[in-house]
Parts: C-alpha cells; sequence; structure tokens
C-alpha cells in the first residue's frame, strides 16, 4: 500500500497526541472513522503502530496507539516527501502567478486586488521579487468593496473573490469600467 497524505495525518496524530481510541484518532486527524480503521490495521500489520497499555492499575484497562521507531521513520520519510510535493507546487503556481503579472503589467500600474488578503501578499512578493513596475494601491476582501475606490485611483482591478458575477453585473452594480475589471486566471 502506498502511503498517502491521510496516512501522514494519522502517523502525524499519533507522535503528537495520546490516543487511546479510533474514534478520537479520526477527530484529531480529521479523516472518517472507517479509514481510520482501515489504516491502522495496516499500520498494526506492517510494523508502524503498536497498541500499548498505560494503566498501572491491574483492574482498570487502557490501551493508547503508540508509533515503533519504524512508524517514526515511516513519518518522516513522508514529511519529507510532501514537503517537497507541496514546494513544487508552491513554485508553479509562483511562477504561474509571475507570468499572469507580466502580462498584466502592459494593461497598466496601479491595481486593486480583490480577494484574499494572503493571495494579496503573495502577489506583491512576486512583484517585488520580479521587479514589475506594478503598484497594489488597494485591496478588498469582495467586489462590492470596489465602490470604496474612485475610478480615477487605480488601472485595474485583479478579481480574485470567487465571485461567479462577470464583468458586466460588477461595472453596472460598481459604476468602474469594464477595460478596468481584469480576472486573475
Amino acid at each position: 500500500m502506498e502511503l498517502s497524505e491521510d496516512h501522514f495525518q494519522i502517523l502525524d496524530t499519533l507522535d503528537r497526541e495520546e490516543i487511546s481510541t479510533q474514534r478520537q484518532l479520526a477527530e484529531q486527524a480529521s479523516i472518517s472513522l472507517g479509514q481510520v480503521n482501515y489504516v491502522l490495521k495496516s499500520f498494526l500489520e506492517k510494523g508502524l503502530v503498536k497498541i500499548g497499555n498505560f494503566r498501572k492499575n491491574p483492574r482498570k484497562i487502557g490501551y493508547v496507539y503508540l508509533l515503533t521507531p519504524k512508524g517514526i521513520e515511516a513519518k518522516s520519510r513522508l514529511a519529507a516527501k510532501f514537503v517537497m510535493i507541496k514546494l513544487k507546487d508552491y513554485h508553479s503556481v509562483r511562477e504561474r502567478l509571475a507570468e499572469r503579472l507580466v502580462a498584466i503589467e502592459d494593461k497598466g500600474r496601479r491595481i486593486v486586488f480583490v480577494g484574499p488578503v494572503v493571495v494579496k501578499d503573495f502577489m506583491d512578493s512576486i512583484i517585488q521579487e520580479n521587479a514589475l513596475d506594478l503598484t497594489l494601491v488597494g485591496h478588498c476582501s469582495c467586489w462590492e468593496s470596489l465602490r470604496n475606490y474612485e475610478p480615477d485611483s487605480f488601472d485595474i482591478a485583479l478579481l480574485f473573490d470567487g465571485s461567479r458575477k462577470d464583468t458586466r453585473k460588477i461595472r453596472e452594480e460598481v459604476g468602474i469600467p469594464s477595460r478596468k475589471l481584469l480576472p486573475l486566471w
């Protein structure tokens, strides 16, 4: 069985938390109970996890799922694998966004970004890193907030707010010319 991101979540949760039930593990790892049951059985067979008794009182039975040294090693390998995958994804998105911003550079210099702050910050770092002749002059989380900007104060409203409204509808409701409204993707 190829180890997946869910497998990593389970191993990581077992490494961080004292887990005594599969239901608790499912909740902590944010994975379905059925999936946890299936994966945990596999981990027990492979020797990645063991069940240990953590209560000293012989009348009370209390068990906890514990990572074995082999499980810790598997978790480390998976962590490295997923970090590399995420870094490749990050660089790919960064390159695509840089290409898009270079194309936008010809349409205007002053940008109001409409979308999440984390994406705005990401764009701002790409603009700085690539020395693009673009300036983020404003930010709003939704297109309705474009009403707060004078149309002459920016060249482009770059839309990345997830709204399904077309630029014609936004133009009609906010009063910004459609030539100034541009979807990021």
